[in-house]
């Protein structure tokens, strides 16, 4: 089992899970595989609420209860492991019959091991589905375009729209694969957002001065912070480049544009913040209470809110 397989492959099946269409379902299969398991299967909770965020079993089905001596299903055996990533517990479950031995040494060490990579690969997968709202919320709004940079501020990635806005305007351009700003204060304050948001989760916010009104405001964001303690990683950063019509918008398309919300989920944010509750909203806008209550679960889960307080702070304290 564990000395049949190259480790490689059982490492290539947890970090491109989250970018095929049964990636964790592969991927369980492939840990039951190594150890010997008949059933896998993968449970995130939230480790502030306890909720059930996530969960996946491979092909052989969900892993059921150890049978009673009364029973007539065969007794089973399960062990557990779990790793804690971010305020977020990520559970692996493997199961196998009695008749089999429980599960030895080696096997529960190895998927012990493997465990910190899980959690890093769902984190990711969460950090990336979070990006990916936050740059469709900026081009539904035709307001701004994307740069992601590397740990060393390389350009790694120019969207179209970017590299249009960068074309016409004189306040920013690239030089050498890198973004720099006309203003030295600015380019200082970019440089220190961006190590900022290398070292820990966070975003900020750089405003422009530029003379042809093209660009107003630079949004910056961690998609990836370096990991030194799992294996190097680099970090990735995204710079979303927002349009000068941005100032003439309101309170609710500014909180869209930062917190990468539709519309309608901007305005609920926006009458959450001013204390209103899902029943007074959904007749304050002319939606059920369970369409509201749906909305307010995808402005949690984009923003990373647990709470009708936290939600109101992150909105109060957004720039203006």
């Amino acid at each position: 089992m564990i000395g049949d397989m190259d480790l490689t492959e059982v490492m290539d099946a947890i970090y491109f899970a989250s970018h095929q269409k049964h990636g964790w379902q592969d991927c369980l299969d492939l840990l039951s595989e190594i150890s010997g398991a008949e059933a896998a299967q993968l449970l995130v909770v939230s480790g502030g609420r306890g909720q059930l965020v996530a969960g996946y079993q491979g092909r052989a089905g969900a892993v059921q209860g150890c049978g009673d001596a009364g029973d007539d299903s065969p007794a089973l055996i399960s062990w557990s492991t779990r790793h804690e990533i971010d305020g977020t517990l990520v559970d692996l479950i493997v199961q196998r019959q009695a008749e089999h031995g429980d599960f030895a040494s080696t096997e529960k060490r190895l998927l012990g091991d493997l465990m910190p990579h899980i959690a890093r690969a769902m984190r990711q997968e969460e950090v990336f589905r979070l990006l990916n709202d936050r740059q469709t919320a900026v081009h539904r709004q035709k307001q701004g375009a994307m740069l992601l940079l590397d740990g060393q501020h390389n350009v790694v990635f120019l969207s179209a729209e970017a590299e249009s806005l960068l074309s016409r305007t004189e306040a920013a351009k690239l030089d050498a694969g890198r973004l720099r700003l006309t203003q030295r204060s600015k380019q200082a304050e970019l440089e220190a957002l961006i190590q900022g948001c290398f070292e820990s989760r966070t975003t900020g916010m750089v405003s422009l001065k530029d003379g042809e009104q093209n660009i107003s405001r630079l949004l910056v964001s961690t998609v990836q912070p370096r990991d030194n303690k799992l294996f190097l990683s680099h970090g990735l950063v995204a710079v979303f480049m927002v349009g000068a019509q941005c100032e003439e918008n309101s309170q609710e398309a500014v909180i869209g544009q930062w917190l990468g919300l539709t519309e309608s989920e901007s305005r609920i944010a926006s009458l959450i913040a001013q204390g209103r509750r899902p029943g007074d909203i959904a007749g304050e806008i002319d939606l059920s209470v369970h369409t509201v209550r749906h909305h307010v679960k995808n402005i949690y889960r984009k923003t990373g809110a647990h709470s009708q307080s936290q939600l109101t702070a992150l909105v109060l304290n957004l720039p203006a």
